[in-house]
């Protein structure tokens, strides 16, 4: 079983309950889908292709994001 790294907090996604699944996705969204306002904070990885996620366009974001979320999703059932 390969192991995920949030990409939100950086510990191994199996080590995550469903609620903190639930909230650092929820993060991840909001920063990827702001740039504008959180570009200064950190540089952010995508979880899915390794890229910076401020290179990615509205459709790439929303792409990503949803093979993210149904990769951490399968794996938490």
């Amino acid at each position: 079983m390969e192991e995920i790294s949030c990409p939100t907090c950086g510990k191994d996604m199996s080590q995550h309950t469903g609620y903190q699944i639930h909230l650092c996705i929820k993060k991840l969204i909001k920063v990827a889908t702001n740039p504008v306002a959180y570009a200064s904070v950190k540089k952010k990885l995508c979880p899915n292709c390794k890229k910076d996620m401020y290179d990615h366009n509205e459709e790439q974001i929303v792409e990503c994001l949803n093979k993210f979320i149904k990769q951490v999703t399968s794996k938490s059932d």
